[in-house]
């Protein structure tokens, strides 16, 4: 059975909001169609606050979208398997040892040898155990890749009555979407779930490391997951890569191998235009940098008469 006493002891292997602008998180047909369906698309008619967020953090195109559906539908499951320890929001421990990481989300890092635990993370962990006590058996359904660079198991969590675990996380805005190709089938879903946290600045949302912050006033130690805004200078190749040159000394970078999963000719399009995106920030020669692995964590910001940026 869970063994909800013992979670604690467990050691980990590595483990804005002000103003809606729009809900553009969309899908066609249904939650939780492929990847090959979806489209760039973008803003039209939006007002400026002083901060923003991109509620799906697409590009949109001309094409019409449903609205998402408020669910994930399991399907048929690939596994039934048995939850023995909870490590932290986004990682659990089979009772056949398997450490399983959820797929298309992450969680604050909780605190391991004297360190204190990131903001969130203690509520994230303690969220997941709510979630699993009393279900001895849970199912999982596995994407396109079997497991993570720690040889952790990767899958989709689901409870006994269907309810997918991961889009409960984000919906309580305890959890923020990690979108890493090929693993997109609940795509829609996801975004879907973490637009609703944003919106009501619901959890992680209210704290201020994850309100928008401009591109050119960004201090020199910043680092982490942070929503940036800014405008594009240049847009250049390498032999691996594309990047993106936001104002402020800002590189965003695209490698080739995940230009499938964007519009190229879009992203030359992107020239003087203002965007926003999120991902992890580091610096490096001089620069910060945020790699994008998917067009669902950039966004093409409203353009609006006499606007310059984000107002302070």
């Amino acid at each position: 059975m869970f063994a909800h006493n013992a979670i604690h002891s467990i050691p980990a292997n590595r483990k804005c909001l002000i103003q809606q602008v729009a809900l553009i998180n969309s899908t066609r047909n249904t939650v939780c169609n492929t990847e090959k369906k979806h489209r760039f698309f973008s803003i039209k008619g939006a007002h400026y606050g002083r901060f923003f967020i991109c509620l799906a953090f697409s590009f949109i195109g001309s094409q019409a979208y449903s609205t998402p559906q408020s669910s994930c539908n399991l399907g048929s499951a690939d596994e039934t398997v048995e939850v023995t320890h909870v490590i932290d929001g986004d990682t659990v421990i089979l009772k056949d040892g398997r450490h399983i990481r959820l797929i298309g989300i992450n969680t604050p890092e909780i605190g391991r040898n004297g360190k204190a635990s990131k903001p969130g993370a203690k509520a994230a962990q303690k969220h997941l155990q709510s979630l699993l006590k009393g279900h001895r058996q849970i199912f999982l359904k596995f994407d396109a890749e079997e497991f993570d660079r720690y040889q952790r198991t990767l899958a989709h969590l689901f409870l006994p009555d269907g309810k997918n675990i991961q889009a409960n996380l984000l919906a309580e805005g305890l959890a923020i979407p990690l979108t890493i190709p090929p693993n997109l089938i609940y795509l829609d879903c996801y975004l879907h779930h973490s637009n609703q946290a944003i919106t009501s600045q619901r959890g992680l949302w209210s704290l201020q490391q994850y309100k928008p912050l401009a591109s050119t006033t960004l201090d020199k130690n910043i680092r982490g997951y942070h929503v940036i805004t800014g405008r594009v200078e240049r847009i250049g190749k390498s032999r691996s890569s594309i990047w993106i040159n936001l104002a402020g000394k800002v590189a965003l970078r695209i490698k080739r191998k995940d230009l499938g999963y964007f519009n190229e000719a879009e992203l030359h399009d992107l020239q003087g235009k203002m965007i926003q995106v999120r991902g992890w920030i580091y610096y490096k020669n001089r620069e910060f940098r945020i790699n994008i692995r998917h067009r669902s964590d950039m966004m093409l910001m409203p353009k609006l008469p006499g606007n310059t940026g984000f107002s302070k």
